[in-house]
């Protein structure tokens, strides 16, 4: 079985790419038990729907492997995935291509941001490697391709059906799919996206009464994420859906040795994201002593409504770079916070800067990241004790003329007392965080997870020390005009 799937041939004809798929096809169901009973156990319809429109459709090039299966034939609302390389992305076009050949046929696939969608590897990436005629000769050979319409990333095939991608990084953008209809819905890494997201987009599925096709939604994605809950209650927990546990070593695509070293990196540097990531474990969501998930997830925002009277960028500097074996845990990481102060006493998050970088590459983003957020943000960077540590602040203040940037000396007290002063402002809705970002969920992993031995708390400190001086600082007052007799 691995030796066909990763010696997959350059085909010169629909039709050989279609002897091959049922090559295929044949030798999983002799080698895989599960695939066997699975395919005694469905109904002779169901086994003639299924061949005809994943085996024998030339806008399919892969076969899918028992987990894509199971979504392919079951008409439930699904979550798909949980661990990372379980094959989510070929799953979800598999069951958006099943029935193109219908005039009516329309799907809808949904992923937080744009960047998300069309990343290379991504789901829309990979749409384009099935179907654009530019990426796919054969289609074009044949004169199958389907249309695509670049600024509405919108698939139109020949029979008429249609295949529509779009972001949903805001909820003004999930309100106007209120009046669209679609058979399917499916929403990629789904629980990166909001519980008002994703009822909006699931109001989009229906159909007329008298059409036969399937309707339904499909969500992927793995554990963490603002919507963990919400899933882990509704399919993980098995109270209205139904969960595909899929990982990659159940990937026949993949080369799982090489996808090991992935997990390998993070192992002790991020121990909770790496059961996330392999196992696709529901239950490694850090729970601290201090900070509870809900009380940031319940609170996101995509539009300030107020007055800003106040904006920070608070620095914590990691002493080590990523290559460094010798610090437990992994090295520590660089994190900067840029937080606004409302009208009102909300603070919003708005930015969260995490990366491993050496010394000169730290000071480089601090210089970069002042100028993109502009000189009216008070920048703050955590002053370690000691002349080396007064000496970093003071080169990085000089780099940036016209900018108020100075070091905070760390007090005396513990990284736990000095978080524990926030718990409450951040508990009664204090502190609001940007939804739609792509640092939300190694944030919420972090925050939530402190104080636990062997994760990283870096921004945590941003957090206790962008709050400190949100309320504390003072802009340092205008200089006085002065007139000088010559």
């Amino acid at each position: 079985m691995r030796k066909i799937t990763e010696n997959k041939p350059d085909f010169q004809s629909t039709e050989e790419l279609v002897d091959w798929k049922i090559k295929v096809w044949e030798e999983q169901y002799r080698l895989d038990d599960r695939v066997q009973c699975l395919w005694q156990s469905l109904t002779p319809t169901v086994k003639e729907v299924f061949y005809e429109s994943i085996i024998l459709n030339v806008y399919i090039p892969e076969v899918p492997f028992f987990q894509q299966i199971l979504l392919l034939i079951s008409d439930l609302d699904t979550l798909y995935g949980g661990a990372r390389g379980g094959g989510k992305s070929s799953a979800s076009l598999m069951v958006a291509l099943q029935h193109t050949d219908i005039s009516n046929w329309k799907v809808g696939i949904f992923r937080l941001t744009y960047p998300d969608l069309s990343a290379p590897g991504a789901i829309l990436d990979r749409a384009l490697d099935w179907l654009h005629e530019d990426r796919n000769p054969l289609l074009k050979k044949e004169g199958i391709a389907p249309h695509y319409d670049r600024s509405e990333k919108l698939f139109t095939f020949p029979s008429g059906a249609k295949i529509k991608f779009a972001q949903v990084q805001h909820d003004s953008e999930a309100d106007k799919y209120q009046g669209a209809e679609f058979h399917i819905v499916i929403i990629d890494e789904a629980v990166l996206f909001t519980e008002y997201k994703i009822v909006r987009l699931k109001g989009s599925v229906r159909k007329q009464s008298k059409d036969p096709l399937p309707t339904r939604n499909i969500y992927t994605g793995n554990p963490g994420g603002v919507s963990h809950d919400y899933f882990e209650d509704k399919f993980i927990k098995a109270v209205t859906g139904y969960f595909i546990d899929s990982k990659y070593t159940d990937n026949i695509y993949l080369n799982h040795e090489k996808y090991e070293q992935i997990f390998e990196d993070i192992k002790y540097s991020d121990p909770i994201l790496y059961r996330q990531w392999k196992y696709g474990d529901w239950s490694a969501i850090p729970q601290g002593k201090l900070f509870k998930r809900e009380w940031f997830t319940n609170r996101l925002f995509t539009i300030i409504k107020e007055k800003i009277i106040r904006w920070v960028r608070y620095w914590d500097l990691a002493a080590t770079k990523e290559e460094d074996p010798t610090k437990q845990g992994g090295p520590d990481w660089t994190a900067g916070g840029l937080f606004a102060l409302g009208e009102s006493g909300t603070a919003y998050l708005t930015d969260m800067v995490h990366v491993r970088l050496d010394e000169d590459e730290v000071h480089e983003l601090i210089r970069d990241t002042a100028y993109e957020d502009g000189e009216d943000v008070i920048i703050r960077i955590e002053q370690e004790g000691g002349s080396s540590g007064k000496m970093v602040i003071g080169q990085i203040s000089r780099s940036l003329p016209g900018f108020d940037c100075d070091g905070e000396t760390v007090t005396r007290k513990s990284k736990l007392d000095r978080a524990r002063a926030f718990v409450t402002f951040i508990k009664n809705g204090g502190l609001k965080i940007k939804d739609g970002t792509t640092w939300i969920n190694g944030f919420l992993n972090e925050i939530t997870s402190f104080p636990t031995k062997g994760i990283h708390d870096d921004q945590v400190d941003v957090i206790s020390g962008g709050l400190r001086m949100l309320f504390n600082a003072e802009k340092p007052p205008e200089p006085e005009l002065r007139v000088v007799s010559l």
